[in-house]
């Protein structure tokens, strides 16, 4: 025993002599490395379905080498948002060791920013149309519930700069103070020139075009002249060259202001001055505690079956009018309308309860006081509460005694205002408002109601809930909106692939 013992050690020391476990062994293919439930078979499943050549396309400069292969460098990026890497670098080193990912790229090693060069001038203008297919192959494979869309919004930061902001108050309290400077600077001149005849018009407010004619009139007067124009301590300047300086400077400033105005639009309060298209706005997370505006964007999102079916970028700092322009780009992506679109009180309105009817939805969204109007028995028992009101039968309203209103005017918010006889009091009342929010206060205390608020509660608030926790969506990396747009959009589909997997091999087990 002891003889056999020792030759068995003996041989197989003589075995781990001669292994090296670097050398080359079976198998050389990757696909038997890949378990059957992996991930990289389910997204292989799902790619194959789908027709992503007509989406990648771009004019391709002819010099130089040929370039990568854009379905495996489509393959790569969408394969790395399902296991939640979005870093370029990051990318480009699961490229070089991940075997699912050499697998499925037929072992492309780009380098992190040919990664970002092929997003830029393939994907910021054809990741929405793969967005969008790839979501007609799932509510066709998984028979998603279209009629039914869960709406909401979240503000997520921006990649600008914190105090790099522009306000739209100090940029018109500044523009109002240089108009002063400017009128003054106009006396001055009508002051000069008064014995030759030559008086300046002097405005309220004034253009760019208007100083700039003033400006070229004081240069060719300087021309006329043969002025010098000087600098430097103890120098002199003419009159002139102080006037033309002066009016120059408050050209530059104006022209400035009106830039900014410009970048601002109609519609927006403020700007961050390294990205242009965010909007400063409250945040939920507020690391100094002291409710400071942060530059960020508003993120609306459709979610279905668990599932993201539609999404959208805004600089809107509220939820309110964000809610046409998203329920339009839903009807372009799919042609059709969710009949229940369900979202919460930030949504309810009367332009958008009238949208919503003309469109042939349902109205199963929240109004500001809904709440109150449901839950507070002070306010349910108010008899002369706008959705308490009774009309007779000439449709006019009526108090709880039985009298009419009687009708004074229409104010400047496009609501009637009533005089209440048994009370001596004007109230306001908007009648087609009044209609729907009885109509939406039905439909939410309904059977299917109650089933709707309670699954957007979870379906929504858990897609952003996994978006910002396991996907790291709290801050956008890059800048602008068609950009942010291209990042939220790999997001999605990274979270809606990562969905499918996961229902899956649950359904299976």
């Amino acid at each position: 025993m002891v003889f056999w013992y020792n030759c068995s050690m003996t041989s197989t020391q003589k075995i781990h002599n001669y292994f090296n476990p670097k050398q080359l062994k079976l198998p050389l293919s990757l696909d038997i490395k890949i378990p059957f439930d992996s991930e990289a078979r389910t997204f292989d499943e799902v790619f194959s379905h789908l027709e992503v050549d007509k989406h990648l396309v771009t004019e391709r400069d002819t010099r130089g080498r040929i370039g990568y292969n854009p379905v495996n460098m489509l393959k790569l990026i969408l394969f790395c948002q399902m296991e939640k890497i979005q870093s370029l670098r990051d990318m480009e080193k699961a490229a070089r060791n991940d075997i699912r990912i050499m697998w499925l790229t037929d072992e492309l090693m780009p380098s992190h920013q040919t990664i970002k060069t092929f997003m830029d001038h393939y994907l910021v203008s054809g990741i929405q149309d793969i967005f969008y297919e790839l979501n007609r192959y799932l509510i066709e494979r998984e028979n998603i519930k279209t009629r039914r869309l869960y709406i909401d919004g979240t503000k997520i930061e921006s990649a600008a700069n914190k105090y790099s902001f522009v306000w739209r108050g100090s940029i018109l309290k500044s523009r109002d103070k240089l108009h002063l400077k400017i009128t003054k600077q106009i006396g001055k001149l009508n002051e000069r020139y008064r014995a030759s005849d030559l008086c300046f018009s002097i405005y309220e407010a004034y253009d760019a075009e208007y100083l700039r004619k003033v400006q070229t009139f004081l240069a060719d007067e300087i021309r006329l002249e043969n002025i010098c124009f000087v600098s430097g301590k103890g120098r002199h300047k003419t009159a002139l060259q102080r006037d033309y300086e002066k009016i120059s400077e408050y050209l530059n400033k104006l022209n400035e202001y009106e830039k900014h105005l410009e970048v601002m639009g109609p519609e927006r309060n403020s700007y961050a001055k390294t990205d242009a298209c965010a909007t400063f706005m409250h945040m939920k997370e507020d690391h100094m505690r002291n409710s400071q505006l942060k530059p960020g964007y508003n993120v609306q999102i459709g979610v279905s079956d668990e599932y993201i079916l539609h999404m959208d970028i805004s600089s809107e700092r509220n939820d309110y009018k964000t809610l046409i322009p998203f329920l339009e780009g839903y009807h372009r992506a799919y042609q059709r309308y969710p009949k229940y679109p369900v979202a919460d009180a930030g949504y309810g309105g009367l332009s958008n309860y009238r949208y919503i009817k003309e469109n042939g939805m349902k109205l199963y969204q929240k109004y500001s006081m809904y709440e109150k109007d449901t839950h507070d028995k002070k306010r349910m028992n108010d008899p002369y509460l706008g959705i308490h009101l009774k009309r007779d039968d000439e449709g006019n309203y009526v108090d709880p005694m039985g009298k009419a209103l009687e009708h004074r005017y229409r104010n400047n918010r496009g609501n009637d205002v009533y005089y209440v006889p048994s009370k001596d009091k004007n109230i306001e009342l908007n009648g087609e408002l009044i209609e729907y929010q009885k109509e939406a206060i039905k439909n939410l205390q309904s059977k299917l109601g109650i089933i709707l608020r309670v699954q957007r509660s979870i379906q929504v608030e858990g897609a952003f809930g996994v978006l910002k926790e396991s996907f790291k969506m709290r801050r956008f990396r890059r800048k602008g909106t068609e950009n942010v747009r291209l990042e939220f959009f790999l997001a999605a589909i990274g979270y809606n692939l990562d969905k499918f997997h996961n229902k899956r091999y649950r359904t299976i087990q």
